[in-house]
């Protein structure tokens, strides 16, 4: 998608979330970013995303339409973040809040509007183990 396709203000009342498994998938990881427009998502819960070398998410043109939120011990937690949300840059940072939880498979973001509040949690469960439940 050309970069002025991007980004455009709409008017409309629904919400609307990406979610994908990305298997840590560079591949994956840039086909995502290709595909989620801005102009019709509002966030993007992702399981398993592609990190760097240096355990962040990257791309040129993420940060130009997209608040990127890690887990609350992203850097701190030996283990690798299993998941990431995207918030779209159109929604006012004073509309929503990380809830902080100490886990890198699990994630929640609270949004305020006329709507009231809603939680939104981003769940990464391994299909070998239980250690998000416990």
């Amino acid at each position: 998608m050309a970069d002025n396709e991007h980004h455009q203000p709409t008017d409309r009342d629904d919400f609307k979330i990406w979610q994908q498994n990305l298997r840590k998938s560079l591949n994956a990881w840039e086909h995502m970013l290709h595909n989620l427009d801005p102009n019709v998502y509002d966030m993007a819960c992702i399981q398993e995303p592609y990190f760097n070398p240096v355990n962040l998410a990257n791309a040129s043109t993420l940060g130009r339409f997209w608040d990127v939120i890690y887990p609350s011990n992203h850097h701190s937690h030996a283990a690798r973040s299993q998941t990431l949300i995207l918030v779209n840059k159109r929604i006012s940072k004073n509309n929503w809040h990380i809830i902080p939880i100490n886990s890198p498979n699990v994630m929640a973001i609270e949004l305020t509007g006329q709507f009231g509040k809603v939680r939104i949690y981003n769940i990464y469960n391994s299909c070998e183990n239980d250690h998000t439940l416990h």
